[in-house]
């Protein structure tokens, strides 16, 4: 073989190396880019999922805080209806002490109130004896006296076999109605005005109230 020949071989297997590396790098290079694509793929679904969870969640936060301004509503609508309700109870105090309520006079309200808040301090009373006094308002003076109180006094010694005495005090209280019974020398206290006995009550009365201004009856 001469140098000729000896050079074309070697052009021709130069040649041939040349194209396998060329076949092999495009062989890489497709292979890249299709891998390319997929991630390109995965990345672009990834992205809309995501947008699509965020537009579900979105929703969901409209819906929730939608629902919840209008629990508040109707929790403020509610309180506001309660609260004039029992304003306007407070203000049916005034026409009770002038024409009484049910057929009973104020004076007897002050008096079964003196009564029931008496009954509840001698009950929890270990003494033979009590010696309470009754606190009113400078307005309710003219509906309770001494002989209310010395009536009262009788009718639960007589009842409860005890010695209950019964006085006015000449301490005054600000309160819209009712009356405030303690025991002389003894810390206990019964606090039956109207705002307390509201107060104690509140519970029930805002049941009654809701049931009354918003319970649906079906047709």
């Amino acid at each position: 073989m001469g140098a000729k020949e000896i050079v074309e071989k070697i052009k021709d297997e130069a040649n041939a190396e040349c194209e396998k590396i060329m076949s092999g790098a495009r062989e890489t290079g497709k292979k890249k880019v299709e891998e390319s694509r997929a991630e390109i793929e995965l990345q672009k679904r990834r992205f809309i999922e995501a947008e699509e969870r965020k537009g579900v969640e979105e929703k969901e936060r409209i819906v929730r805080a939608a629902r919840l301004n209008a629990r508040k509503l109707k929790w403020d609508v509610e309180e506001e209806m309660i609260a004039k309700a029992l304003e306007e109870a407070m203000n049916r105090i005034k026409e009770v002490k002038t024409d009484g309520f049910k057929g009973n006079s104020y004076s007897d309200i002050m008096a079964g109130l003196i009564k029931d808040a008496a009954i509840s301090i001698i009950a929890g009373s270990s003494a033979g004896g009590d010696e309470l006094e009754v606190i009113i308002s400078e307005e309710d003076a003219s509906f309770v006296n001494k002989k209310m109180l010395k009536k009262i006094s009788d009718e639960i010694n007589q009842d409860r076999g005890v010695n209950v005495r019964l006085s006015l005090s000449g301490e005054r209280i600000k309160s819209a109605g009712g009356v405030i019974v303690r025991g002389k020398g003894v810390e206990i206290e019964v606090n039956n005005t109207f705002e307390q006995r509201m107060a104690r009550l509140s519970t029930s009365l805002r049941e009654d109230i809701v049931k009354t201004l918003f319970m649906t009856r079906s047709v």
